[in-house]
């Protein structure tokens, strides 16, 4: 069936248009655990404890977070590759089982700080394919007209495990200790993400709306135009400054003098945020050209870094943890969002996953670099600033981003 009449046979089917955004709420859920989620908004409760076990310090603790995106930058371009052939039920399904043995791995660790950077390392290598790249795959599938919105209400998932990770976590941690809290985290992902998985995946075509058709533009010229460059830059450089400030929420919280189950749920403030604001975006995207809002959403972002690091209080902190939530996430709607846009269905997989290989590279320098500005330079102030500097750059070079290749002229979804 070709693309016209796929379109017309949905609109002219009710129950199928329900199915699409069944499969958009199985997203969202799938997200709250996927693999950011789950070693990124967890990860600062866990500082605590792990660095009083084994005495690391949060330069080599976070460690574990670069890691683990860098091997996700690495990877992922192979996970789009497996998409774009072989459908997202091929990536989503073995991924969501590995990730949750994997997470419940982490009950066994051992004092080797290697230890802890191979599990980290195994997270995308093994199950990449239970990230935004997954995910998405499924719902620009299903999503023409609407895309920015069905876009915004799955990546909420992303906002959610932010809310609800950390805080729930924390409680597992103070009511049975660190280990047992991650045996229970990795159950609960593997009873959870694996019937989200299965439901939004159900009846999605193995390829990307079929056969790569003769005329597709190759995916290495693709990769050399302008707008697939610039995405990149922008990209690499707002994964550094939301991650790396999210990352480290909780240990700043901590630092300005709040317990740690006060300061875990200042990260779920943030995460609640991200939720509202991620439903916002993905309707101004069907609506507003994406560079405005990307440029909006930098300032937030700048705004954030300044109050943490000048802010006196606690009332800035949790008014910053607003606009890291906004900041959080909205990232990789843009990148959904802009791939789907600028380049065609049948190499979409591809793209996405080089453009998220790289901004994975900025999301794993992120917390490694607050890391390093706490430990060498006195605290996190110089690593804020640098952020805010970055956020200005982005939010002047998102209007250097170029009109729509692929427009919107039927409704679809």
């Amino acid at each position: 069936m070709d693309d016209v009449a796929f379109a017309d046979a949905k609109l002219e089917a009710p129950a199928v248009l329900d199915r699409d955004w069944l499969a958009v709420v199985a997203s969202a859920v799938g997200l709250m655990l996927s693999v950011g989620s789950l070693t990124i908004y967890t990860f600062g409760v866990f500082v605590g404890p792990l660095a009083t076990e084994f005495k690391w310090s949060r330069t080599e603790l976070f460690g574990a977070v670069a890691i683990s995106q860098y091997a996700l930058a690495l990877s992922v371009p192979f996970w789009g590759y497996l998409i774009d052939r072989l459908g997202p039920r091929s990536a989503l399904v073995p991924s969501v089982v590995i990730i949750s043995l994997l997470f419940a791995s982490l009950a066994f660790l051992t004092p080797n700080l290697w230890h802890l950077y191979l599990i980290f390392a195994l997270f995308p290598l093994l199950a990449g394919g239970a990230s935004p790249l997954g995910y998405s795959a499924v719902i620009v599938r299903k999503f023409e007209g609407k895309l920015g919105q069905a876009l915004g209400l799955a990546l909420m998932g992303v906002g959610l495990g932010a809310a609800i990770l950390p805080f729930f976590t924390q409680t597992l941690i103070g009511a049975f200790g660190w280990r047992e809290a991650y045996a229970s985290m990795g159950l609960l992902t593997f009873l959870i993400t694996l019937p989200a998985a299965l439901i939004a995946t159900r009846g999605v075509e193995r390829r990307t709306f079929g056969r790569i058709v003769e005329g597709t533009p190759p995916v290495v010229a693709m990769i050399r135009t302008r707008a697939f460059v610039l995405m990149c830059i922008l990209f690499v450089l707002m994964g550094i400054i939301s991650v790396g400030a999210l990352a480290h929420l909780v240990p700043m919280m901590t630092d300005r003098g709040l317990a740690p189950g006060a300061a875990a749920r200042v990260a779920s403030l943030a995460g609640i945020a991200a939720i509202v604001g991620r439903g916002g975006l993905g309707w101004l995207l069907d609506r507003i050209h994406a560079s405005y809002l990307l440029a909006a959403i930098s300032l937030m972002g700048v705004c954030a870094f300044l109050l943490i690091a000048f802010g006196p209080g606690t009332l800035p902190g949790y008014l910053a943890a607003v606009l890291v939530g906004m900041v959080v996430g909205a990232e990789v709607d843009f990148l959904s969002f802009l791939v789907k846009r600028y380049f065609a269905d049948a190499i979409y997989g591809r793209l996405y996953g080089i453009a998220f290989g790289v901004f994975m590279l900025g999301v794993g320098t992120g917390p490694l670099a607050l890391g390093a500005s706490f430990d060498h330079l006195g605290g996190y102030r110089p690593g804020l600033l640098f952020f805010a500097a970055i956020g200005i750059l982005v939010a002047a070079a998102a209007f250097a981003l170029p009109a729509y290749v692929y427009q919107v002229d039927r409704p679809r979804g």
